[in-house]
């Protein structure tokens, strides 16, 4: 199914509408004052938006690393090579503190470099234990392949002193999930 061009602006301009509907409502919210008891009172209103966008040979997705902290990550997935990077993102800043990295052709036991039909989406995880300074990040990272329907996920440990302190990291992005969206033996018509 491809999407044309008056689709594609009309998705945009409904998920803008929704962007800015929450932060209007986030604004409202915030200032909201109860006259009647003379006091003013602020509304427990946090907006925590993930999101997730695809191009033809690029996908983009955010999710917190670590939400307590404010650190974020920036997926990454170049169609063409396969090659899926986090950026982390340093909440002091706003700088790039570490990057870290996988294949997911490899991964996915995919043929061909260029010949999947990705899609990718960040989900939450509360993972337990640490190795030293590193702790689990509390995002996944979710890609999916059209044409074979396998699916894999993506976590890490990293290290949150080295965030906060403005350090740099960088590692592999470990298979955490692992999985098929459909049976094996039905296939895509080409």
């Amino acid at each position: 199914m491809k999407m044309t061009f008056s689709k594609l602006a009309l998705c945009s301009l409904a998920f803008g509408l929704i962007v800015a509907a929450s932060a209007i409502g986030t604004i409202i919210g915030n200032s909201y004052e109860d006259k009647r008891a003379g006091f003013s009172k602020e509304l427990p209103v946090v907006l925590n938006a993930d999101s997730a966008a695809r191009g033809k040979q690029l996908s983009m997705a955010t999710g917190f690393i670590d939400r307590d902290r404010g650190v974020e990550g920036l997926f990454v997935l170049d169609h063409l090579s396969g090659n899926l990077q986090c950026w982390l993102i340093n909440p002091r800043d706003a700088s790039i503190s570490g990057v870290y990295f996988a294949n997911v052709n490899k991964d996915l036991e995919l043929g061909k470099a260029g010949d999947a039909d990705f899609v990718m989406t960040t989900g939450a995880i509360r993972a337990e234990g640490r190795r030293g300074n590193e702790i689990p990040a509390s995002c996944v990272c979710y890609v999916g392949d059209g044409n074979s329907g396998r699916v894999v996920g993506y976590s890490m440990l990293y290290d949150k002193q080295l965030v906060l302190n403005n350090g740099t990291q960088q590692g592999e992005l470990q298979v955490i999930a692992r999985g098929f969206a459909r049976e094996t033996n039905l296939k895509r018509d080409n």
